[in-house]
């Protein structure tokens, strides 16, 4: 692809997209620029953001069944809800299509993964998808990506877009669709001769493919041309990945959001994943204590609960998504800015052998995440003491299993059950993501 014609076909996309906003009425511009004064305004932002919220509760008590007996009550007294509970009570979350304001076609079915054991459908009515969409332009905004800039999406592309092939370039979009499904090492080669091939400048998809990518690129001493922008969404940012790409010459973000709400915000460029700066245009957010409904304490980890108010077609009030982090930076108002400690699921947790709790994925030793012979790693806590590392090795070099464990024994408890395997691939999820902690210990 020449490239003289892929900036120009980049700007002719823009140019044609916003020439059709304007023709009716700006609607996405004026979204950006609500979203816009949100971010950079915490205090003008949150008479917004409590306007949204209020009408949000109100409609959820008068038209979905579950919130019916909340009516003109505050956000604190509404059950704290999880998946489990939306699927026990499914029907009574979705609203009849005529009570939806600003509705306009059929109702969006958003599908989640499913990487907790319990996938389903969130309904998403069209102002929510316009919202999610002005958002994500937003944060893209902030690390200067232009709309149609030229971007390979990393993800299962005959699992969510029924193409066959590893790559699709898809002109309209000026996206490049790369199937990162059963990664070979010859597989993972032609991805990096597609970024340079198609001119690409950003690179988006779930960390661990980004990690084994690059892995790949600093084992056989391949760099790229220019510099690349990752943008690690789906799964925490490993501090290892970060470096390595650092070292590329290359930039990366960590973005944080999930399928049923949409992207919560954002890392500072190059900064640690764990940081994530909230762009609050959305959903609000509470910081929930582990064993209660009540707010956690400064420096305390809790349960992230959502509420997006934004969706009408399925209200979700209190939504505890299931993920952990403690309170990051706070305005003067007392508005919450920022997360920080972000460090994945309640059950991505490992339990060293005194029973103690720890974060394995922030923890891991630097043996294996910083270890040229492993590819790909995924740790498995099977009883209190017993344990599995499973690895994907780099076939030219060897890998130590008595060092790796002795590290690993230093972290979790001597006493530790140990087991490493070796295989020649581990295996994705259908979503495309690739679980590197599991937790089977039932406590």
């Amino acid at each position: 692809m020449n490239l003289n014609y892929s900036r120009f076909n980049s700007l002719i996309r823009r140019i044609l997209y916003w020439t059709n906003d304007g023709i009716h009425g700006f609607p996405m511009y004026r979204l950006m620029k609500e979203i816009k004064l949100i971010y950079e305004n915490p205090s003008k932002g949150e008479k917004i953001r409590r306007k949204y919220l209020k009408e949000i509760l109100s409609f959820a008590a008068d038209h979905a069944t579950f919130y019916s007996n909340y009516k003109d009550k505050p956000l604190i007294s509404f059950p704290v809800i999880n998946k489990q509970i939306l699927k026990e009570h499914y029907k009574e979350f979705i609203v009849e299509k005529a009570f939806i304001p600003g509705q306009k076609g059929e109702i969006h079915i958003q599908k989640t993964s499913g990487s907790t054991g319990t996938p389903f459908e969130v309904y998403q009515d069209t102002k929510c998808r316009e919202r999610r969409i002005a958002t994500i332009k937003f944060g893209n905004k902030l690390i200067s990506f232009s709309s149609f800039s030229n971007l390979m999406h990393l993800r299962a592309i005959k699992h969510y877009w029924n193409f066959d092939g590893n790559i699709k370039w898809n002109k309209k979009l000026c996206i490049l669709y790369a199937d990162n499904s059963n990664l070979t090492d010859e597989k993972i080669l032609d991805l990096i001769n597609s970024i340079d091939r198609y001119k690409i400048r950003y690179v988006r998809g779930y960390m661990t493919t980004i990690d084994i990518i690059t892995n790949y690129m600093e084992c056989h001493g391949i760099s790229f041309n220019k510099e690349i922008m990752f943008i690690s969404v789906g799964e925490l940012l490993l501090e290892s990945l970060r470096k390595r790409v650092l070292k590329m010459g290359c930039k990366i973000i960590s973005q944080y959001g999930n399928e049923e709400n949409g992207i919560f915000g954002q890392s500072e460029v190059n900064k640690n994943g764990s940081e994530i700066i909230l762009n609050r245009a959305n959903c609000y957010i509470e910081i929930l204590k582990m064993d209660s409904d009540e707010p956690v304490g400064k420096d305390e980890l809790g349960r992230i609960v959502v509420t997006d108010f934004t969706n009408h077609a399925m209200p979700l009030i209190r939504y505890d998504i299931g993920d952990l982090a403690m309170i990051g930076e706070m305005s003067e108002d007392g508005i919450l800015l920022s997360i920080k400690n972000l460090c994945g699921r309640k059950t991505d947790l490992i339990y060293k052998t005194n029973g103690s709790v720890i974060d394995f994925f922030n923890s891991i030793p630097s043996e294996i995440y910083n270890n040229v012979a492993i590819k790909q790693w995924q740790f498995v806590q099977k009883e209190l003491k017993k344990y599995e590392l499973i690895l994907c090795a780099n076939k030219e070099y060897f890998v130590d299993k008595n060092n790796l464990v002795n590290s690993l024994k230093k972290l979790l408890g001597q006493d530790a059950d140990i087991a490493v395997n070796v295989v020649d691939e581990i295996p994705v999820l259908s979503s495309g993501k690739r679980k590197v902690v599991i937790q089977e210990y039932i406590k």
